[in-house]
């Protein structure tokens, strides 16, 4: 059995742990062609000294009666500048883009894409289907005082406009959409959690 000092000693670790963790969560605006839909959650850990991750989950709620997948991400970090951002998922075919040319939003900082092309590569069935839940994780490197003190929002900048955004591909009716997130109002936040504990959820 563990002795107090012992019990002690790993109550301040989780409780330092959990310092060190948090979530934003986000919903999509109405897309350009009204077709696409998404929620979603970035999760940021700080794992000591230079070293810190952010997943980002995101749930496809597109119609079901017209389909269509979700096949690229694109987010603005607040300290890109400082930062180093990797992708490091392993979702087959879907690889990172850097500088990425959302328009008509302008260019965001880091993302991941079906073949590596958020505008549009390879095949559409690479994405995120409808009801499908998918995270994706990146590596982040840098200082470590920035690191301890950054939260899951300073990944969602909005100070260009738009913190975040989606590209879809493979609607049945023959069309694509962008659409760009938005924080949800608080009273909101308890029903995407809900939401998201029913559908099906792929991991990295």
């Amino acid at each position: 059995m563990m002795n107090p000092r012992g019990m002690a000693i790993l109550a301040a670790v989780g409780i330092a742990g959990a310092a060190n963790a948090s979530v934003v969560n986000f919903v999509s605006n109405p897309g350009l062609e009204q077709l696409g839909a998404f929620t979603g959650s970035m999760e940021w850990t700080y794992l000591g000294d230079n070293a810190g991750t952010l997943e980002i989950t995101l749930t496809n709620t597109s119609p079901v009666d017209n389909g269509g997948y979700l096949t690229g991400l694109a987010f603005r970090a607040v300290y890109n500048d400082s930062l180093k951002i990797v992708y490091a998922s392993d979702h087959e075919n879907w690889l990172e883009v850097i500088d990425e040319n959302c328009s008509p939003w302008g260019v965001f900082d880091h993302g991941a894409a079906v073949g590596g092309d958020w505008t549009g590569g390879g095949q559409p069935s690479a994405g995120i289907g409808v009801g499908e839940t998918w995270s994706f994780l990146f590596d982040v490197r840098g200082d470590p005082t920035l690191l301890a003190s950054i939260v899951a929002h300073d990944f969602f900048d909005e100070s260009d406009g738009w913190g975040f955004a989606a590209r879809f591909r493979g609607f049945e009716d023959g069309g694509s959409d962008k659409v760009n997130a938005s924080l949800p109002a608080p009273g909101v936040l308890t029903a995407l959690a809900m939401g998201a504990a029913g559908s099906r959820r792929r991991r990295r």
